[in-house]
């Protein structure tokens, strides 16, 4: 299968006793994966990480829960980042009202400033929205983010707000829990999404998929989601997983 991992942390302490095996199941796997930059050490690595690997391309922000850590000195070189022809995406961007490490107020100003310049470089958004669905999309619509279009990651929502999501210019992009068994807002909106607006991926090393839950996860575990997905809409796994491999490339421009 043509396997596109949307959005995986391959730089996680998590991967650091095995990384090298890791990259090897990357590279007999996997077609491509986006992996993604949440501060700015992180940010500089994953650019490394996409110099060294034909397969990697990166995607560079300061995470929301990480922004009382901004400075004017780190937001430049986060925007001098994002101007590197292997970052494809600006994010992970958005709100998260989860964990309390950021004012929303805060969270709010830097996701604005993430938008200025993701329109700035004509980058797609990646966005993270945790337990903050309707401030999201309003904040999102007030800066007519529909222009830049993008990706909701790890979507959480109810296939009423995917709509809505949608009409925005946003894909949606399901991982581990449409695979849990409590899954049902989820089973709706993998078996409504139009299959052209479809991402896949794992959050690795977190969200891990079924049969592995419970254990850390990785980008060839990708593969359980586009199988729950075809499962659900009762086409192949293989078509699932071209049309988000097609459709990955054409958001990120590869």
């Amino acid at each position: 299968m043509q396997l596109f991992d949307s959005h995986a942390h391959l730089l996680d302490e998590k991967f650091t006793a095995d990384f090298d095996e890791v990259m090897t199941n990357v590279n007999d796997h996997m077609a491509l994966v986006m992996n993604v930059g949440c501060n700015l050490d992180d940010c500089r690595r994953t650019v490394r990480l996409a110099e060294q690997y034909d397969k990697i391309y990166a995607a560079v922000a300061l995470h929301p829960n990480d922004a009382n850590d901004f400075t004017d000195d780190l937001w430049q070189e986060i925007c001098t980042l994002a101007a590197h022809d292997k970052v494809k995406a600006i994010g992970e961007t958005g709100l998260d009202y989860y964990w309390d490490d950021a004012a929303p107020d805060v969270q709010k100003v830097l996701f604005i400033k993430h938008i200025d310049l993701a329109r700035t470089l004509n980058k797609p958004l990646i966005i993270h929205d945790r337990d903050a669905h309707q401030d999201t999309i309003d904040l999102l619509k007030n800066q007519k983010a529909e222009t830049i279009g993008g990706v909701f990651h790890s979507f959480s929502g109810s296939w009423e707000m995917a709509k809505i999501v949608l009409k925005m210019n946003f894909y949606i992009s399901l991982s581990g829990p449409v695979t849990f068994k409590n899954a049902n807002k989820l089973l709706e909106v993998a078996q409504n999404v139009p299959l052209d607006r479809l991402l896949i991926e794992t959050d690795c090393p977190y969200m891990t998929p079924v049969p592995h839950r419970g254990k850390r996860n990785e980008p060839m575990y990708v593969r359980h989601i586009a199988e729950k997905i075809a499962e659900l809409r009762g086409i192949s796994p293989e078509e699932v997983a071209q049309a988000t491999y097609e459709n990955g490339k054409r958001l990120y421009r590869i």
